[in-house]
């Protein structure tokens, strides 16, 4: 008697296919990312690991601006402080702040 393997109540071939269909929804880049990880989409265990190596970049979470807003403000100060140049570093600073006003208001 054959015993059939189930992942998330998926035989093989299903796996395998749901695998590939959100592997082929993702950027050339986040596929390189994936490749990196360990996305290797044949053998059973490949199949299953490469279940959860898209897990990373199917559920994304929703962006929060205001993070967002304050990483690129001090990415720019930081290179600022870098480069030595003072009123860089000074604006720079203003849009740290001005970024975390947004995330407390």
């Amino acid at each position: 008697m054959k015993i059939i393997k189930k992942f998330d109540n998926l035989n093989y071939q299903q796996a395998q296919k749901r695998n590939s269909e959100n592997f082929n929804s993702l950027s050339k880049l986040e596929r390189l990312q994936a490749r990196k990880q360990g996305y290797k989409n044949s053998s059973w265990n490949g199949v299953c690991q490469s279940w959860i190596v898209l897990q990373n970049f199917i559920n994304k979470p929703v962006v929060d601006f205001a993070r967002f807003a304050i990483n690129k403000a001090e990415e720019k100060y930081e290179k600022a402080r870098k480069n030595g140049d003072l009123l860089e570093v000074l604006k720079a600073g203003k849009t740290v702040i001005q970024a975390l006003k947004l995330k407390y208001q």
